[in-house]
């Protein structure tokens, strides 16, 4: 079965997005970092394997 081509993309936003806001709204910067990174990769390696 094949996913939506914007699928990874709206995951990369709910759930990383919203969790990167809530570390920014805390000034958590090494959270706000940790979640932008870990989204950025994912991000990636979703779309390299497509």
């Amino acid at each position: 079965m094949k996913t939506p081509k914007f699928t990874n993309v709206a995951v990369f936003i709910i759930f990383f997005g919203i969790a990167l806001i809530e570390a920014l709204q805390k000034q958590n910067w090494l959270e706000a970092t940790l979640f932008l990174a870990l989204g950025v990769l994912s991000l990636w390696a979703d779309i390299k394997k497509g």
